[in-house]
């Protein structure tokens, strides 16, 4: 079976002096040296959802192999903890508020002009494709190459890919009527593929004898988040088989070629509905649940939510949770067979491996779910680098880092180190020297005026605030070496706040300095905010 989405598509982008060289320079410069590159990305996967963080309960042997064969920042940050956001500042290396890409509903801007890592290797005559989840600005797709499908080439490829996907299993597999206790999973996969809800599901509840007909089920805000179950789709068709398939193929086309080739798998993001035989591969009762669950938050940014109340259930949690790792299983699988792609073709000793997630999922942490906070759950993510022979194995860097830094460290490692970004390049830190920063930032100035916009993270403490003049009790002050599940918020309306100052200000000030050195928009709002209230 071959399932292709992306044609080729060519893109003038310039930006500055020095991208105007780049962008002028032929394939034939091309050093001979010069590494592929692929980057793997998965959505909503929690920095402790591999086995290599020490994760006994999901089963990641590739990732894990991974892992030892290369590079763990083991306490890596998104630069934003929402999907379109934090996958435009990972492909341009810029804070959000530098793309303007600060929510998912800016995914239709066509006014963020930075150009991606990818569009910069193409000038410099890389052939570059993407394969998955995209959900970034359109003009940014220009630069794939992926061979046309369904009459779709060029940009649409890319941004309507799980579109294509639907209609690919409309195509493919037939609609049954639905047996006792199942239910169409409609968000996603077109009302096509049963599936059978988990007790957390939101329609669960309809289904007290195990069946009742689809049209008596009345509810008009079903989202993604609300999908919890066993999908029966055969494993072949699965969303993250279809991109794993896509990528392999890819790898073997351009084998005799200079690439850059993305697999953005879907997955671990919600519905959280896998199919067998992952789904078996974990049972609830043997899930653990977080330690926070119960966490009251009455002194806490992020107020409780009603529509959260399943998430402080530890039992409706643990069918998230086997669902979730099942998720996770599947996809390792994949990365297994694509580095064992690069092994059969002999490509991995001149192939940069670079594998991360957007951002986190709460699964529970905190009585929550999802990601739009900055808690450890949804701002810390896995992030590893493996190039061998280049790169030091085994290594593991405790400094919190950027995932926006993989775009400055993707033009080092091709040769191109003048490019000015909001980050930097992660090379002579997996090469023995100190990071230039000791602290990792993170944002998103969403319309709630009342939660924090910004966060920076030393390797033990973590400061939340805002740039904005509005709100009470935003601020939030975390000694993680002491409380690394962040339940005691020591500013707010903590009697002893006081007596935390000089490390408010001494991590205000860190953010400062970084602020000022981007450029950023926001460092005066930061400046004059109150962090401490009497």
């Amino acid at each position: 079976m071959r399932y292709n989405f992306f044609a080729s598509s060519k893109t003038t982008f310039l930006i500055g002096g020095s991208l105007l060289f780049i962008a002028q320079m032929s394939s034939a410069q091309i050093q001979t040296d010069s590494p592929n590159f692929l980057i793997i990305m998965t959505d909503q996967q929690a920095w402790d959802a591999v086995g290599y963080s020490g994760n006994q309960l999901v089963k990641t042997p590739n990732l894990d192999r991974l892992a030892s064969q290369g590079v763990n920042f083991s306490q890596a940050v998104t630069p934003c903890p929402v999907c379109c956001p934090a996958r435009t500042s990972i492909l341009t290396g810029r804070l959000t508020e530098t793309t303007t890409i600060r929510d998912n509903t800016d995914v239709n801007k066509n006014d963020c002009y930075y150009p991606t890592f990818d569009e910069i290797l193409v000038k410099r005559g890389y052939v570059a494709e993407y394969h998955g989840k995209f959900h970034s600005p359109e003009h940014m797709a220009a630069a794939y190459s992926n061979p046309p499908q369904y009459g779709v080439s060029g940009k649409k490829l890319i941004t309507d890919w799980e579109r294509l996907y639907v209609k690919y299993l409309n195509e493919h597999v037939t609609k049954r009527p639905l047996k006792k206790g199942e239910l169409y999973e409609k968000t996603f996969y077109g009302g096509n593929v049963p599936y059978k809800p988990d007790p957390i599901d939101r329609r669960y509840q309809y289904l007290p004898d195990g069946e009742l007909p689809e049209a008596e089920i009345n509810l008009k805000k079903l989202g993604q988040d609300d999908v919890h179950g066993v999908l029966d789709l055969p494993a072949e068709y699965t969303i993250t088989a279809i991109q794993g398939k896509e990528t392999l193929e890819a790898v073997n086309r351009l084998k005799e070629q200079k690439f850059a080739i993305t697999c953005s798998f879907h997955c671990p993001h919600v519905p959280i509905t896998p199919s067998e035989p992952y789904a078996s591969m974990y049972k609830f009762g043997e899930m653990t649940t977080p330690a926070s669950i119960h966490d009251s938050r009455s002194n806490s940014p992020y107020k409780p939510n009603p529509l959260e109340s399943a998430y402080t259930d530890p039992t409706k949690v643990k069918f998230m949770a086997a669902n979730y790792y099942a998720f996770v299983s599947e996809i390792d699988d994949w990365v297994g067979k694509i580095l064992n792609k690069l092994d059969e073709l002999k490509l991995e000793d001149n192939t940069m491996v670079v594998f991360v997630s957007d951002h986190g999922e709460m699964l529970g942490a905190h009585g929550m779910r999802g990601k739009f906070c900055f808690y450890e759950e949804s701002v810390r993510v896995p992030f590893l680098i493996r190039f061998p022979g280049k790169i030091k194995p085994g290594q593991i860097i405790e400094t919190p880092v950027s995932t926006m830094n993989i775009f400055p460290t993707i033009l080092d490692y091709a040769g191109l180190v003048t490019i000015p970004t909001d980050g930097y390049s992660l090379r002579p830190v997996m090469e023995g020297a100190k990071t230039k920063y000791d602290f990792a930032v993170s944002e998103w100035t969403w319309k709630n005026q009342n939660v924090p916009s910004m966060m920076i993270r030393t390797k033990e403490w973590k400061l939340m605030t805002t740039h904005r003049s509005e709100g009470k009790d935003v601020e939030a002050l975390f000694d993680l070496k002491n409380d690394p599940k962040e339940i005691e918020n020591l500013l707010g309306s903590n009697p002893g706040r006081f007596k935390y100052s000089q490390k408010t200000e001494e991590l205000r000030s860190k953010l400062m300095g970084y602020l000022k050195d981007v450029n950023s928009p926001l460092l005066e709002g930061v400046a004059s905010r109150t962090l401490i209230r009497k």
